[in-house]
């Protein structure tokens, strides 16, 4: 039999097809990490973090930390974000350490996953550039920025926040923009959202429809999902509202379940209640 030899193509597509079938065939990826062909490398950084269904190995980790400092931008930017958003729930010195590695970066988009990641891990050496990126003299603002102020929630950002929050020309960047303003706001995420969300839920408990008010219910899961570690404050101010009436709060603890698997809120919480 001819020995084939695999191209550069080949192997790309093989990291693709190997990602798409998902675990158990991880190190068959992994053991690309080393490739000569951009392509390839860049092809293991966006399948890391299909390769498991559970939280990543030391294995994987480890090599989406070495691909952050790839000689590839492309690379460098698909690593940063599968160790900044795609691994959200892992927080490892090493993971941080390579994501600051990389906010100097001279690729835009690598620099801005470095900088959301670290900020969601309310990393405090995030903050300066948050603030700069924000304060341009242009008045451009990139949305990764904004997410990265939501999730500080820093409130000497808010300021800096507002000036942007009309410069955007798609719902994804007026939404990101309302959740930074809200998240870095002193004095709260705002009494419209926790109304709109507590009377959502009291019409839904006794049997209404409350489409009207899922505007709001959108809004709390989006400024969630940018800083969740934000749900026992929204819990509690919206748990206050529904005082008195016993089936809204059982529609709130219903609610927060998925907040509770996913470690967001103690599960005695809702006991308690």
């Amino acid at each position: 039999m001819a020995l084939r030899i695999v191209t550069v193509v080949d192997a790309a597509d093989l990291c693709d097809a190997i990602g798409a079938a998902g675990p158990p065939d991880a190190g068959a990826v992994v053991a690309l990490v080393g490739h000569d062909s951009a392509v390839v490398r860049k092809a293991v950084a966006a399948q890391l973090p299909y390769l498991t269904e559970d939280e990543p190995s030391a294995e994987l980790l480890a090599t989406a930390i070495r691909l952050t400092a790839d000689l590839d931008p492309d690379v460098r930017d698909w690593a940063c974000f599968a160790l900044g958003q795609q691994w959200q729930q892992i927080d490892t010195p090493e993971l941080r350490d390579a994501l600051a590695d990389r906010l100097d970066d001279i690729d835009v988009a690598t620099r801005h996953e470095a900088l959301v990641g670290l900020a969601l891990r309310r990393d405090q050496r995030a903050l300066p550039y948050v603030r700069a990126g924000l304060s341009r003299a242009d008045g451009s603002v990139h949305r990764l920025a904004m997410v990265a102020a939501g999730a500080l929630g820093d409130p000497t950002l808010h300021a800096l926040t507002l000036r942007h929050q009309s410069r955007w020309d798609d719902r994804a960047g007026e939404s990101v923009a309302d959740c930074a303003r809200r998240l870095t706001d002193p004095t709260g995420p705002g009494e419209d959202v926790l109304d709109g969300v507590a009377a959502l839920l009291r019409l839904r408990a006794h049997g209404f429809h409350g489409d009207a008010q899922l505007v709001w219910w959108r809004c709390m899961t989006q400024m969630l999902d940018i800083a969740p570690h934000r749900a026992r404050e929204i819990y509690d101010a919206v748990r206050s509202r529904l005082e008195g009436d016993e089936l809204a709060l059982a529609e709130l603890r219903t609610s927060a379940a998925p907040a509770v698997d996913a470690g967001l809120l103690d599960a005695e919480l809702l006991d308690a209640d």
